[in-house]
């Protein structure tokens, strides 16, 4: 399928941004920030210019596997562009069920949330943390268009949220209490991590088999857990290496293949990690459980 073909342009950006009727306003916030992120990034990995579009479509625009409210990138032939961002308009079931799987896990942890990220009314919205993952996207189109040639999946989400926190805490630092509540009590919570790991899954390997294709899909739930502890992994890479890490694991992989897929597991890919991307990364790899 094409994405956001037949949705309205919205022009002054640095690359193409189409949006559903009524998201004209949330399309404008997206666009801003990504904007902002794309000079940064295109300052980092000099030479690498991604052709993407930003779409932000509301449910009725949303066309994908993905529960509407799960942001993601695609660069399947045919699009619009060679990459595009797809960001949800707004909240929906599965925002909201985000906040009910963490209130049932972490009673504590999720007054938390509230506190971050009150709707106003007593409730939780999301919206401002999934605002700031529209950078998220934009880093899997620099890692895909840009050629990296990661070894895993996971370790393209892990780089794709470095490159998030990376900008956050350089250009909006204000906006950290925003990235990090909810990946904190999403990766402190103990009772989601005991769910997880009887009911679905929880290893690195199991994600690559269950994520990205194969028997017994992963439940969108799961994946989210998993993004929880890859956005801390990323925070604390961050405050160990700075902008440095994210440039050596750009440097490390770009346009190299440094091990073959398929034979890669987080135990292989550890030492390199630690000896020339980051040892706090390499670390976490290792002892993922």
């Amino acid at each position: 399928m094409v994405i956001g073909a037949g949705l309205a342009r919205l022009g002054g950006y640095p690359f193409e941004v189409r949006h559903s009727r009524e998201a004209l306003v949330r399309a404008q916030a997206a666009a801003d920030i990504a904007a902002d992120a794309y000079v940064y990034f295109r300052q980092l990995f000099p030479g690498v210019e991604p052709d993407i579009a930003l779409i932000v479509a509301d449910e009725a625009d949303w066309e994908s596997r993905q529960p509407y409210g799960l942001p993601f990138f695609n660069d399947d032939d045919g699009q619009i562009r060679p990459g595009v961002l797809v960001m949800p308009a707004g909240s929906g079931n599965f925002w909201v069920a985000i906040g009910e799987d963490l209130r049932e896990a972490s009673p504590r942890g999720f007054r938390r949330l509230l506190a971050a990220y009150p709707d106003g009314a007593g409730g939780l919205d999301l919206q401002p943390f999934f605002d700031l993952i529209t950078l998220h996207e934009l880093g899997h189109a620099f890692e895909v268009l840009g050629g990296l040639k990661l070894p895993t999946f996971w370790l393209g989400e892990i780089f794709a949220n470095l490159a998030l926190h990376a900008f956050v805490a350089t250009k909006q630092p204000g906006s950290l209490n925003t990235l990090e509540v909810l990946s904190t009590v999403g990766a402190q919570s103990r009772r989601l991590a005991a769910r997880m790991r009887a009911e679905g899954y929880s290893t690195l390997e199991e994600l690559e088999t269950h994520y990205t294709g194969g028997e017994k899909p992963m439940d969108p739930l799961n994946y989210v857990w998993y993004q929880y502890r890859w956005q801390r992994i990323a925070a604390k890479m961050f405050e160990a290496d700075g902008e440095d890490g994210l440039v050596r694991f750009w440097d490390c992989f770009h346009a190299t293949d440094r091990l073959h897929s398929g034979n890669v597991t987080a135990a292989t890919l550890a030492p390199l990690l630690s000896a020339e991307v980051s040892q706090t990364l390499g670390r976490a790899v290792q002892r993922w459980r």
